[in-house]
């Protein structure tokens, strides 16, 4: 049974009892369409509260939050990355933890992103072989490690000769996951195959 048709039973329903009353009048077969047009515009507000699905409600949403930023360009993303871009900025949990980037990257589109953080100590000598071979500097750095589902162009016959012959990386999300790093660490962003 349709919505409309459900309304105009329910209207039918509570009119008074008796004869005078009747249940399949035209002021409620009227009135039916119009409450059910209210109710499904409910529902779509329903999907417009969730940064996840909003349509309508988008320009909105990123003038709140203030996207497009630094990170990306007006008018270059599709309607599915401004979703994510937006629900990874106003779902910001905060934190400077792995687990923080890993749900940031989660946000961006990479679900499968790895974080390698270097040991804080220096091999040496004495070092047991299993020991990092990085110096003390190298505790500022982390690395990104984004499987190989990043846009990855290749060079082709159209190209001018001065084109990369490979081109690869997501600008978005190295850029949102930099402006979120600690102002004492680099990040590394690798991308494997």
């Amino acid at each position: 049974m349709d919505l409309t048709a459900q309304y105009r039973q329910m209207l039918g329903v509570l009119l008074p009892r008796g004869p005078a009353w009747d249940p399949d009048d035209l002021l409620l077969t009227g009135l039916a369409p119009s409450l059910s047009r209210v109710h499904t515009r409910g529902n779509d507000l329903m999907d417009e509260i969730d940064p996840r699905t909003v349509t309508e409600l988008i320009d909105r949403y990123e003038t709140i939050s203030g996207l497009p930023d630094s990170c990306t360009s007006d008018g270059t993303q599709t309607l599915s990355e401004r979703r994510q871009r937006l629900d990874a900025k106003l779902n910001l949990a905060g934190g400077i933890n792995e687990a923080f980037y890993q749900a940031q990257l989660e946000a961006l589109g990479y679900p499968d992103a790895t974080i390698t953080r270097y040991q804080k100590s220096q091999f040496t000598c004495n070092s047991r072989c299993t020991d990092s071979l990085f110096s003390n500097e190298w505790r500022y750095y982390w690395q990104v490690n984004i499987p190989e589902s990043a846009q990855i162009t290749a060079m082709t016959c159209v190209d001018t000769c001065t084109s990369s012959l490979r081109a690869w990386g997501d600008t978005v999300a190295e850029c949102v996951i930099s402006k979120l790093a600690p102002s004492h660490t680099y990040v590394i962003f690798r991308y494997t195959e």
